[in-house]
């Protein structure tokens, strides 16, 4: 029995991630909203995500696929596995979890985890506070961003890479820098290597 609910997980999460690209498409801006959301950013020009789509009133995978390329990197939720290891190689990080108007910050290391053999649970190991069971079949697309912060202080970037479902909305994200101490050099070659592996894969919004 254990057997068969495995195959039948496993076979759930490789369905779930061969549409992937697809519910990653419903996720992207129209001509119509890049318009509003670059209008945004002509008055707002350094703000992350959350804060612009907050602003806007707009899923915020629909605002993170507006940035400019100079700023952003994207992919499909087909990435998962490789990212998330990758992000286990990161210091201390700031999770970011929003619920409606509650906003929670975790500031926490990125454990390993493994796939439940009987649903398509990323269960998480209990080494860091940000710990629990995650849902990598449900996300539709991979940001990393980052973008100047000259407002907190010359040479300040604000670092981030987030996780999105399919009706756009975030499911969680992680910040390295920010209007804090500024990271390691080791701390910014790593999210630098994470951005550019996110950036050779399929995009998110293709063309």
């Amino acid at each position: 029995m254990k057997g068969t609910l495995k195959h039948i997980a496993q076979g759930a999460l490789a369905l779930s991630l061969v549409s992937g690209l697809a519910l990653a498409e419903n996720s992207c801006a129209s001509s119509e909203q890049q318009q509003i959301i670059q209008n945004f950013f002509a008055e707002n020009p350094n703000v992350m995500p959350v804060m612009a789509a907050r602003a806007l009133k707009m899923p915020e995978a629909i605002v993170a696929s507006s940035y400019s390329p100079d700023y952003m990197a994207s992919t499909t939720g087909n990435a998962f596995p490789d990212v998330w290891m990758a992000m286990s190689n990161l210091e201390k990080v700031t999770v970011l979890i929003t619920k409606d108007d509650d906003v929670f910050e975790i500031s926490s290391g990125i454990g390993l985890g493994a796939f439940s053999d009987t649903s398509p649970r990323y269960n998480l190991n209990h080494d860091y506070p940000f710990s629990g069971h995650l849902r990598p079949d449900l996300y539709s697309s991979i940001y990393a961003i980052a973008i100047p912060y000259p407002q907190y202080g010359e040479g300040k970037v604000g670092r981030g890479i987030f996780f999105y479902k399919s009706n756009g909305e975030a499911a969680f994200g992680i910040l390295v820098s920010g209007r804090g101490p500024s990271p390691s050099s080791e701390q910014i070659d790593q999210f630098d290597e994470i951005m550019a592996m996110i950036e050779a894969r399929p995009s998110a919004c293709p063309g």
